[in-house]
């Protein structure tokens, strides 16, 4: 995994990527991430979703096999940092991509294995349950949305039905902001 620290071209431990593919994810990102963080906002409103702090979304590039993954967080300014995930190197999200249903951990605290990035960054996000939802539109796996609540034990079913329909509103994004790049 590689961080790139902004979209304007900041410091990557990674090589860059192609000159004709890295242009047209900056560009889908820089137009996702305000309607992104407009839908988290519509979120927080939702009675009784107040606890859903943290939403990131993950764009898949299909030609490289790699996530694009920012935050989109109501309460952030300006130009979200990206990072790049390899989806060789994360093998549970491989699988997650392959279904459709989402992966739940009630609680954060006791999640995973000491000292993986994914797991540390998860209990470092200030969250205590999170959400990794796939998008698929179409049959096409287009990314993933992850949400996290400040409080374990948030995604019940009646909050995943809800978040689910999120879900569809980012993978109608993405579509949209792959079209405006063509």
């Amino acid at each position: 995994m590689s961080t790139n620290a902004t979209l304007a071209g900041g410091p990557s431990a990674a090589p860059p990527a192609p000159p004709g593919n890295r242009p047209s994810m900056d560009r889908m990102v820089a137009w996702l991430h305000e309607p992104a963080r407009r839908l988290h906002g519509m979120m927080r409103e939702i009675p009784g979703f107040a606890p859903l702090r943290h939403v990131s979304l993950s764009v898949y590039d299909p030609q490289h096999d790699m996530l694009w993954a920012f935050p989109c967080n109501c309460d952030g300014t300006g130009m979200p940092a990206v990072t790049e995930v390899e989806m060789a190197n994360a093998p549970s999200l491989a699988l997650l991509a392959d279904g459709h249903e989402p992966r739940i951990v009630a609680d954060l605290a006791a999640f995973g294995e000491e000292g993986r990035c994914h797991t540390d960054g998860a209990r470092n996000s200030g969250s205590r349950s999170c959400m990794t939802a796939p998008i698929n539109v179409d049959g096409h796996f287009l990314g993933f949305v992850i949400f996290g609540a400040a409080i374990p034990n948030f995604f019940t079913p009646p909050i995943n039905e809800v978040l689910l329909t999120f879900t569809e509103a980012f993978g109608i994004l993405i579509e949209r902001a792959r079209n405006l790049s063509d």
